[in-house]
């Protein structure tokens, strides 16, 4: 596939535009909903180029775009050029293609005069543009949309399709700044690397929101969004994954050497109590066998206890920092253990069949190639396919929801489906309440073990779930699936990593690879793929349905 260049009369910037800032923000500062502080006193300068925006889950990353979009409250935005955000979360689909495009009345317009009936405000509205019709239909081609118009319904098309649309828009605009919130959301790897490689090339600053890998290694610069304010770094994803394993490497290094200081501490605190218990014994010896006076006596055993207790205290003190040290190293490491599904009633004995193919297909209705199979045991199935190509409608037939234009799919056991932004937590329920619910537990000790199993503890699990990361949201996400009653051993992704910061994905694929019952994954990540141990792979095209066994 090859991404449409601009061609738009107006896309061009001064040559004069990289000598100024093309974005300048100082004082910015945003709140959570519950009041506490995401960033305070941010500044942010934009120079002409790319640059991708890094930052934990619920950081605050799409916050500050919008607030770079749309003017600060607290603080100050100054743009040189203009600026424009493509929103991770857009809305409704308008009526036709063309105002998804935002060219509706610039088409409308086109139209009227080309019909003999515009006025002067068409022609002022259409300007130099009137070749768009042209422009228009030579940009779906590039895009393989060969029987898409610009009067076309966007409810029609696959999710990625109308996330390329979003983004040829975001293409042709002529601002200076252009800020993307995940914008390779729904589209499938050659797409997603295809628009990378568009914008990276683009004139004037484009500040990228995303997680994706493609993306990030490309950038030639990232800044993380952290608690403590913005840090630049030069260099992609692999610099910034490298100076994470040192920062990491650091902390498991502090750990191990507190826990030898408190080793050493243990050992000399054992020593000195042990000489401080020989000292009292030989006092009291000395006192039993001495011709001194009983008040004497007595003065001289009350100074020697009062000062083996300040003795002792302070070895007791000296134990408790050690034990401190070693708390606050671990808790810098942030350690997850590995997650264990303890009890899941969801395991799937080898020979118990899942699902049986039967000339399926999701959307073809002669296929080229259709899916007669099989699928028995826990297998571990990843669903990769372009943009267009049927994958959600696959999925939705799983779940009962369609049929299949060819053939038929059966799902043999119960199904469950998490969906990429996890939209069934309630967000003010407590994680530890919603999954108590889930389970049909009257209490919470077994909810908070099964929790603590999958590196959810103490505090964080009694939260409400709009406060959780990513990645803590898609770990009781999986608990629930995994422990709740009646029990659905057949689990269903789409996209589960999209959205996720880097380390969250790396959670993810530690429960999945742990999941004990049956899984389909629709990713176009090959990484998390990968590290998925999968043992089938379904390859979707518009004609074709193809399985491929993966080898251990």
């Amino acid at each position: 596939m090859s991404v449409p260049v601009s061609s738009a009369p107006f896309a061009s910037l001064s040559a004069s535009s990289s000598v100024v800032p093309a974005l300048r923000a100082r004082g910015l500062s945003a709140a959570r909903d519950d009041g506490s502080v995401l960033y305070d006193d941010l500044s942010l300068v934009l120079h002409d180029g790319p640059s991708g925006l890094v930052g934990a889950n619920g950081v605050g990353k799409s916050t500050l775009l919008r607030q770079l979009s749309d003017g600060a409250r607290a603080g100050t935005v100054e743009v040189a050029g203009g600026q424009q955000l493509l929103t991770q979360h857009p809305g409704p689909l308008p009526p036709r293609v063309v105002d998804l495009l935002g060219l509706g009345a610039r088409f409308d317009a086109l139209r009227r005069l080309l019909a003999g009936h515009g006025d002067a405000d068409d022609a002022a509205c259409v300007d130099d543009d009137w070749a768009l019709e042209t422009r228009l239909a030579d940009a779906f081609a590039a895009l393989g949309f060969q029987d898409l118009t610009p009067t076309s319904d966007p409810g029609l098309l696959s999710g990625g399709q109308c996330q390329q649309l979003r983004l040829l828009a975001a293409s042709w605009c002529d601002a200076r700044v252009l800020l993307l919130d995940e914008p390779s959301t729904f589209l499938d790897s050659d797409a997603s690397a295809s628009w990378c490689r568009q914008f990276l090339q683009r004139a004037g600053a484009v500040l990228v929101v995303t997680h994706d890998p493609v993306w990030l290694r490309a950038m030639p610069r990232l800044v993380e969004l952290r608690a403590d304010g913005l840090q630049w770094m030069d260099g992609g994803l692999d610099a910034w994954r490298a100076a994470r394993d040192a920062t990491r490497r650091q902390t498991e290094d502090a750990l191990a050497q507190a826990r030898i200081d408190r080793a050493r501490a243990q050992r000399a605190v054992g020593r000195e109590r042990q000489r401080l218990d020989q000292r009292q014994a030989r006092g009291q010896r000395m006192r039993e066998t001495s011709n001194q006076s009983p008040l004497l006596l007595d003065h001289a055993k009350g100074n020697a206890e009062r000062h083996a207790g300040r003795a002792r205290g302070a070895l007791a003190q000296r134990l408790a920092d050690g034990d401190t040290a070693v708390r606050d190293a671990f808790a810098a490491t942030d350690a997850t253990p590995a997650p264990a599904f303890v009890d899941a009633a969801v395991a799937l004995p080898v020979a118990r069949r899942v699902m049986r193919f039967d000339g399926a297909h999701p959307v073809a209705g002669a296929p080229a190639q259709a899916l007669t199979w099989d699928a028995c045991g826990p297998v571990r199935i990843g669903l990769v396919g372009r943009n267009g190509s049927g994958k959600t409608t696959l999925l939705r037939a799983l779940r009962g929801e369609t049929t299949l234009a060819s053939g038929t799919v059966e799902v043999c056991v119960p199904v469950q489906a998490l969906d990429q932004m996890l939209a069934n937590l309630p967000d003010a329920m407590p994680a530890l309440d919603w999954l108590a619910d889930r389970m049909q537990a009257g209490a919470t000790d077994v909810p908070a073990t099964r929790l603590a199993l999958l590196g959810l503890t103490g505090a964080r699990a009694r939260q409400p779930l709009a406060l959780l990361s990513g990645g803590e949201r898609m770990r009781v996400a999986i608990a629930a699936a995994a422990w709740a009653q009646p029990a659905a051993p057949l689990l269903l992704l789409d996209e589960p990593a999209s959205h996720l910061d880097l380390d969250s994905v790396d959670a993810l694929v530690a429960l999945l690879r742990g999941w004990p019952g049956a899984l389909v994954v629709v990713s176009h990540d090959p990484a998390v793929l990968d590290a998925l141990a999968l043992t089938h792979r379904l390859h979707l095209d518009v004609d074709r349905l193809h399985l491929d066994t993966v080898d251990s």
